[in-house]
């Protein structure tokens, strides 16, 4: 049986440019981090990144050394792609400045083995946008088998006060 710990949990009481986790511990198999958000964006619904980082890069890499694919749909289209030298992975998209201002997205992330250092750390998500318009599913890699440590989400703007991320620690029982 898996036990699933809170480790860190941030309420934001002001917008900000992005969220950072860090001094993540190693003693655990897997991370997820769940998150509910808006962004200060003009859009119906804004993007939402991933970096992840070690003790090599502060706090985070920002090379190009993310892929991801994802598919994704809307109440009218279905869209499938993926990338490969990216800065960091396309999550999915929450609510923002113009949606309903009850209205936030939703994120679950699982980074996996992030403390193996033989392999490379994956990650997958799945995402609603708060707006009842947008679903998608995301997995990517960080082409680095350094363990991670830290974890940054960021939005296109600013993500707004009121948003919530915990960062949770899974391991066998």
């Amino acid at each position: 049986m898996a036990i699933i710990e809170a480790i860190a949990t941030t309420y934001l009481e002001a917008d900000a440019a992005s969220v950072t986790f860090d001094d993540i511990p190693s003693t655990y198999e897997h991370l997820q981090v769940r998150i509910s958000a808006r962004d200060t964006s003009s859009d119906t619904y804004e993007s939402v990144y991933l970096q992840l980082g070690d003790t090599g890069h502060s706090p985070v890499d920002t090379g190009t050394n993310y892929s991801r694919c994802y598919m994704y749909g809307t109440s009218s289209t279905a869209t499938a792609a993926a990338q490969t030298g990216s800065s960091d992975i396309w999550l999915g998209k929450i609510a923002a400045a113009t949606s309903n201002s009850t209205s936030y997205g939703s994120l679950i992330i699982d980074i996996l083995d992030y403390a193996n250092a033989n392999k490379n750390t994956s990650v997958a998500g799945s995402n609603s946008s708060g707006t009842g318009t947008y679903v998608r599913l995301t997995g990517g890699v960080w082409d680095d088998t350094s363990v991670v440590n830290a974890v940054l989400i960021k939005g296109n703007g600013n993500v707004v006060r009121g948003t919530e991320m915990t960062l949770y620690g899974i391991k066998s029982s």
